[in-house]
């Protein structure tokens, strides 16, 4: 599975979307946000992966992704469903609105509680969330408003603990999840992606990584850097105009022909077979 960074636009530190359709495709590759994402489904039914976990959604569930954390949602085939997104960014509201109190809800925002839930299960996680939903709106107090929210949201996830009452997941050592981050955010810089300062981003030798690394993500490391690597060219091949050659080099590859070949080999076409096929469903 792939992974790729989507850039939601904010403002405080908010993004509160429309009501809109979500599509069915084949699931190609997982997406992930520097910032929480929250969704509300109002109609349909589907399926939403979360890392390493998937979840079948109705009407009135209500997902909660933390940050960095892949995911992807499409609807059942032949069925209309529409969800509201909503992005949360902790960050962004630290440097509008300083203080302790946003150092605090930094560290909650960094639990991973992640999951989709009905409104039923968990009633004032689901109504703080709605209510984050409706204060969008621009004006002196929106920064402190969307602030003193986000505490509450962040402050009952906590309470909560788990959100997610999936039995059956499969669980991801806590000690490699700041390897994935770290792989996440430098993927690009091929000299950062010795499995030596991988392994030290997690306080592991060389060995022990490998080892659990194998065991919990189920695939070799060179894989899933690529893996990771290919989500990014994707997304610059469907997204922009850049050269084929730019887009291997941001992505992390230094050899175009190694590129093209891997890219061909995952997809069954060429980077510019590809864009083309964007653009002939865009027009």
């Amino acid at each position: 599975m792939y992974f790729q960074i989507g850039y939601p636009s904010l403002s405080h530190g908010l993004s509160v979307g429309e009501a809109e359709p979500l599509d069915f495709q084949p699931i190609s590759a997982l997406h992930y946000h520097h910032c929480l994402e929250f969704g509300i489904c109002y109609s349909g039914t589907g399926e939403m992966h979360i890392e390493n976990r998937i979840y079948r959604f109705a009407p009135g569930d209500i997902s909660y992704v933390g940050r960095n954390v892949p995911h992807f949602s499409k609807a059942d085939e032949n069925v209309e469903s529409k969800w509201v997104w909503i992005f949360l960014d902790i960050m962004q509201l630290s440097l509008e609105q300083d203080g302790s109190l946003i150092s605090q809800l930094k560290e909650l925002a960094e639990k991973g509680y992640n999951g989709v839930f009905h409104t039923s299960e968990h009633t004032r996680l689901a109504d703080l969330i709605h209510k984050l939903m409706g204060n969008a709106k621009a004006d002196p107090f929106s920064g402190l408003e969307i602030a003193l929210l986000a505490g509450q949201i962040l402050i009952e996830s906590a309470r909560i603990g788990n959100i997610d009452k999936n039995k059956n997941r499969l669980k991801l050592s806590e000690k490699l999840k700041p390897a994935l981050l770290f792989i996440r955010n430098n993927y690009m810089d091929p000299q950062k992606m010795s499995e030596e300062m991988i392994a030290a981003s997690c306080g592991l030798s060389v060995s022990q990584f490998r080892k659990l690394f194998r065991q919990d993500v189920g695939i070799p490391l060179p894989q899933y850097i690529n893996n990771t690597r290919m989500s990014s060219a994707v997304h610059l091949i469907c997204n922009t105009d850049k050269k084929v050659l730019t887009v291997a080099l941001e992505s992390g590859f230094n050899d175009i022909s190694y590129f093209n070949k891997l890219f061909r080999n995952s997809f069954g076409m060429t980077p510019k077979e590809m864009r083309n096929r964007k653009k002939n469903r865009s027009g």
